[in-house]
């Protein structure tokens, strides 16, 4: 399995849905600000900073600014289950940038175990677990 092409499955009734998961495009089937505000402050005791949470069709982008290229998490579960997924934005170890090819496979293997780690310690009705996107 490729390190950077991994989501995280994790299930937890400890993350409901949230007023703000009305500003969703699919917001009457999906979900997720609990669980991706969670992270991100949970990021931020870790010294990353979640600098948007912004609303998609597919769930939540959570964008944390470098100097020279934005990383994401993203999270969202369908209906009012319990199961979310979370995906990490890009999931290649290099952009491109101009004519540049930018490795980040060190900022961005740290934010999956980060957000790996801080899963391990939420409540949870089920472990998290790394399956290929």
């Amino acid at each position: 399995m490729d390190r950077f092409a991994r989501t995280i499955e994790f299930a937890s009734s400890h993350f409901p849905r949230h007023q703000r998961d009305a500003e969703l495009a699919n917001a009457l089937y999906m979900h997720g600000f609990a669980l991706a505000a969670h992270i991100g402050e949970a990021l931020g005791e870790r010294g990353t900073t979640v600098s948007a949470y912004i609303a998609e069709d597919w769930g939540w982008y959570c964008e944390i600014r470098h100097q020279t290229f934005a990383l994401a998490y993203g999270v969202v579960a369908e209906f009012d289950e319990d199961a979310f997924l979370i995906q990490f934005i890009p999931d290649k170890p290099y952009v491109r940038k101009l004519f540049r090819k930018i490795d980040i496979s060190e900022p961005l293997a740290r934010l999956q175990d980060d957000v790996f780690a801080i899963l391990q310690a939420a409540p949870s009705s089920s472990p998290p677990v790394w399956s290929e996107a």
